[in-house]
């Protein structure tokens, strides 16, 4: 009786998801899906920043980052999801399909999500540079606090800034954000 009946409920389920899917199908601005996949392309695939350090390569994707905010700790990147800042990205993936979707005004705010998670992800790089910046000067102050050591450290902090590069998902994905944040303005001053 109970096969029977999650049957029954799977095939409703397959039936209305279908018919929901096809409505959304209908109802979202083509480029706005073109853009949202692309942004998902751009931050889940393509590198963000790129490390060589000790002659290996390591790369970063945007969601890597993300990773790496939620649990900041870089070997435990892959291991752990990207906790809240998961759900944010999630969010900013979806967002620029929502004015489409929803016929409430506050639904076009939704272009401007990836910008969001773009300002939330770089206040948490700048936070963790911050605190390699305060490393580098608790090692210096270890060393002695001579002249010395105060360059030591200086100059590893310099060496691996200059170790990083922007990868292809970095432009990629500021170019989308930049272009959503440029349709939601033009949608929010056409129909204001």
């Amino acid at each position: 009786m109970q096969g029977k009946a999650v049957r029954d409920v799977l095939t409703q389920a397959k039936t209305h998801g279908a018919r929901w899917a096809a409505i959304a199908a209908r109802r979202v601005n083509r480029g706005d899906a073109v853009g949202a996949l692309l942004f998902l392309l751009a931050t889940t695939v393509f590198s963000v920043i790129t490390v060589r350090m000790m002659g290996s390569t390591g790369s970063l994707s945007f969601y890597d980052l993300l990773r790496l905010q939620n649990s900041g700790d870089i070997q435990s990147t892959k291991s752990q999801g990207a906790g809240l800042y998961g759900l944010l990205w999630l969010l900013a993936v979806i967002g620029p399909l929502l004015p489409s979707l929803l016929p409430r005004r506050a639904a076009r705010l939704g272009y401007f999500l990836p910008l969001a998670l773009w300002g939330i992800a770089l206040a948490g790089v700048v936070s963790q540079v911050r605190e390699l910046m305060d490393a580098t000067r608790q090692f210096a102050g270890f060393m002695g606090n001579s002249r010395a050591s105060r360059n030591m450290a200086g100059d590893m902090a310099s060496s691996l800034w200059n170790s990083l590069s922007f990868g292809f998902g970095f432009y990629l994905s500021l170019a989308i954000v930049v272009a959503f944040a440029v349709r939601g303005i033009a949608v929010l001053r056409r129909r204001a």
